[in-house]
């Protein structure tokens, strides 16, 4: 038996712009870090691809 495909859902309107807000809001703190490699979720990124042989 088949498993339907959900639909993904796409924001529009105000919550299309306030999310947009946010992500340009998170992306420039981030840019302003200077210890990027540093971050926590850099760090277990990193230890996560080391284990799969990806880095």
């Amino acid at each position: 038996m088949a498993t339907a495909i959900k639909a993904i859902p796409t924001l529009k309107g105000k919550e299309a712009r306030e999310f947009l807000l946010r992500a340009e809001e998170a992306e420039r703190d981030f840019k302003g870090n200077k210890n990027k490699d540093q971050h926590p979720f850099c760090v277990m990124a990193h230890e996560i691809l080391s284990k799969a042989g990806m880095l």
